[in-house]
């Protein structure tokens, strides 16, 4: 009996060992899941439940009614809305001198100007002479020139504008091109890069009523002109002065006698009728940009106006002056941080603790907006991890006009969200 013992007690003692051992693993795998629970990271708070109105009223308020011609064809656009107004747009029309517009694009294109500088001088030749003779035979609007008469880029293209006069269209389209048919290529390549699908252009002054474009494709054209420091100069030009001592006047009589008007060509021909390609600038108290308008009037009858040497035109101004007048009253300065951005729901987390949000106010800027404007609110909140401190930004709401984003508020958390205690974290890890 003994020796039996004696056999049993280093396997009890083994066995023990063993079970300490054991013990002792099943402690140290606990413990590691333990320092894991607490150590790793948290999920993101959940904030499905949180909403923000669909929109928001900018500028409250209905714009007026933009009065359009009852003849020909009309558009008006705006920098800040696009098209504001329209009538038979895309109708295909004679423009009559409308088109030396594109004539004077494509000469300083073709030979920049910058400055104030007077650009190269051109020698009338007996061929500019007689392209002269032919415009005063055709009763169009003309500039005389003698024969050696020198003058510069710039002087030939105010004559171009200002009076309007058909036989510098041709000594220039000759100048730069080298022939009339060159640059009539060159006059109908440029209106198909700018994508006026619209447009032909069957001579450099208009005269022809072959020439033709809608009003539509003419404001493309007016933006174009007015993207150009050097021509929107020269279509802004109320009067100049020529070599020889003639002041020659814009018959656009708008430049003289509406305030913001930066002109750009008039037209009429027996074809054509009263044609104005125009634009305007109007600067609203406290905004930080002005409200520029584009607009194209073709087809017009004749109206007796206070510019009694043109009559022919009258109804083209009148109808751009009225619409003009309404476009800009349908405008307001608004700053748009001082609206009202409400949020419903919170960030709640799963140990408790929760806050709700708040729009930040955004910084303040005054923009010029069309009365009635309604922003589209979008928001975008990011993934939020505790702890958050109070006040901290977790998205934004960004206010938006036909996808483009107007305005951004800041979201702010109102009050901290404190990490979970250390019980929670074994618990729920």
């Amino acid at each position: 009996m003994r020796a039996e013992s004696s056999v049993k007690r280093p396997l009890r003692t083994v066995l023990l060992l063993t079970a300490v051992a054991a013990g002792i693993g099943t402690l140290s795998a606990l413990s590691l899941a333990a320092a894991h629970r607490l150590t790793e990271p948290l999920s993101p708070v959940e904030h499905s439940s949180v909403r923000i109105p669909d929109s928001a009223t900018l500028a409250p308020g209905t714009p007026p009614v933009i009065p359009v011609p009852n003849t020909g064809a009309f558009e008006l656009d705006s920098d800040i809305d696009g098209r504001l107004a329209a009538a038979h747009a895309d109708s295909v029309q004679p423009i009559g001198s409308v088109a030396k517009t594109m004539t004077a694009l494509v000469v300083l294109g073709a030979r920049p100007l910058n400055g104030d500088e007077p650009g190269p001088v051109v020698t009338m030749t007996q061929a500019d002479v007689e392209r002269y003779r032919q415009a005063v035979a055709e009763q169009g609007s003309t500039a005389p020139v003698a024969l050696g008469e020198r003058l510069t880029e710039r002087q030939l293209l105010l004559a171009l504008l200002l009076p309007s006069a058909n036989n510098i269209a041709e000594t220039l389209a000759a100048w730069v091109a080298g022939d009339r048919a060159s640059f009539i290529a060159m006059l109908n390549s440029r209106a198909a890069v700018l994508g006026m699908s619209h447009t032909h252009f069957d001579d450099p002054s208009g005269y022809s009523g072959l020439t033709v474009a809608s009003a539509s494709d003419l404001v493309v054209l007016a933006r174009a002109v007015l993207s150009d420091p050097e021509m929107a100069a020269l279509v802004g030009t109320a009067t100049a002065t020529l070599p020889d001592g003639t002041v020659i006047r814009n018959l656009d009589i708008l430049l003289r006698t509406t305030p913001g008007w930066l002109g750009i060509k008039t037209g009429w021909t027996p074809q054509a009728g009263g044609c104005l390609l125009f634009a305007a600038r109007q600067f609203l108290e406290g905004a930080s940009a002005p409200v520029t308008l584009y607009g194209a009037v073709l087809g017009q009858p004749p109206l007796a106006t206070a510019d009694a040497a043109h009559p022919e035109l009258g109804g083209a101004f009148a109808s751009t002056r009225s619409a003009v007048a309404a476009a800009f009253l349908g405008y307001s300065a608004v700053d748009p941080s001082r609206l009202t951005m409400s949020i419903s729901g919170a960030l709640t987390t799963p140990w408790g603790s929760s806050t709700s949000l708040a729009a930040a106010t955004a910084a303040s800027h005054t923009l010029a907006v069309r009365l009635g404007t309604v922003l589209q609110l979008r928001l975008a909140l990011r993934d939020v991890v505790a702890p958050v401190g109070a006040r901290t930004v977790v998205g934004y709401v960004s206010g938006q006009i036909r996808g483009a984003t107007l305005e951004s508020w800041p979201v702010v958390v109102r009050q901290a969200l404190p990490e979970p205690n250390p019980w929670w974290r074994l618990l729920h890890g």
